[in-house]
């Protein structure tokens, strides 16, 4: 048999505070091979919203031989970060479904500190990775229970940052990044198609901006200037109907990594994307080709034989 590796691509952004104005964003795509020419993508049908991804496929096997592979879609590395203004950057309701049937996921929940693998490190002091040690600022947690010798061996490694003396800081803060696999067994016999379909809650990535830097600030949303002037008129009747409020607009987005779909054979025959905001967004992203409106907040894009040169991040702007 005819072994393969799939993965899934992902695209990590640094997580920073709201108050310093930072981006938060975690972005992941589509299911990605090693270079195989004998796996086609016939089709793919995404859909994107601010609360779900979900992606259909239709994969077939083109050559005379049965094509076994280990499959996998790894994670977002996500670092500890206080306060969470977003309510959780946590990727924990990924389901896959292959011919219509749930595939049972195996899932592997790592540490690390840059390179360096401390998974065990952690483990063996108790404390429960994937949750950061259940750590809040002040409150008692795995990481508090620690004895002086652990704290201090994991503080060698730089697996927790110790107290600092100016801000009178008496809490070690957890300093690993988690990084998520879910993986499964897949089997593709030859000449047949297999269906497989994935989804799950998104993490958007957010940030206030003020109107008349939003293009400034913000290139890649392709806004052109209706939808800009429609920002403007919207956020100047919120503030005379509220004159103590700013002239801030709220920007999310979802990332999306398109040219995964290049490690499978090309073109995809038939590729439809989806996108849906919410009644009062604005939606916004930058696309080459015709994009068709298909309700107040709604769009579609249809495609044949189409080979991704570039990524997605569709934004949804709201006053």
């Amino acid at each position: 048999m005819k072994k393969l590796m799939i993965a899934a691509s992902i695209l990590f952004m640094a997580i920073s505070a709201y108050a310093n104005d930072s981006a938060v964003e975690v972005s992941v795509g589509g299911l990605k091979l090693r270079k195989e020419h004998s796996v086609l993508m016939e089709t793919e049908r995404l859909f994107i919203s601010k609360e779900l991804v979900r992606v259909e496929y239709e994969f077939r096997n083109t050559s005379k031989i049965p094509v076994s592979s280990e499959v996998a879609f790894p994670l977002p590395a996500i670092l500890y970060e206080n306060p969470d203004y977003q309510g959780g950057r946590y990727f924990d309701d990924f389901k896959a479904w292959s011919d219509g049937k749930a595939i049972k996921l195996e899932k592997e929940v790592k540490a690390f500190v840059k390179k360096r693998d401390v998974t065990a490190e952690l483990r063996k002091a108790g404390i429960s990775i994937g949750e950061f040690g259940y750590f809040a600022p002040g409150g008692d947690n795995e990481i508090t229970k620690l004895n002086p010798a652990v704290k201090k061996k994991l503080v060698s490694i730089g697996a927790l940052k110790a107290p600092g003396n100016k801000d009178r800081d008496l809490d070690y803060w957890p300093e690993w990044e988690i990084r998520i696999t879910y993986h499964w067994r897949q089997e593709f016999p030859p000449g047949a198609v297999v269906h497989i379909r994935h989804e799950y809650p998104p993490v958007p990535g957010y940030r206030p901006v003020q109107v008349p830097k939003l293009k400034r600030e913000f290139k890649d949303t392709c806004l052109n200037d209706s939808a800009f002037k429609e920002a403007k008129n919207r956020i100047s009747k919120k503030m005379q109907k509220e004159p103590g409020i700013n002239n801030y607009f709220t920007a999310s987005w979802v990332s999306y990594i398109l040219t995964t779909a290049n490690t499978w054979q090309t073109p995809i025959k038939d590729f439809e994307m989806s996108v849906k905001g919410e009644k009062d967004d604005l939606v916004s992203f930058c696309w080459d080709g015709v994009i068709e409106k298909t309700g107040e907040a709604e769009y579609r894009i249809r495609r044949t034989d189409f080979v991704p040169k570039k990524d997605l991040k569709v934004y949804f702007l709201n006053p």
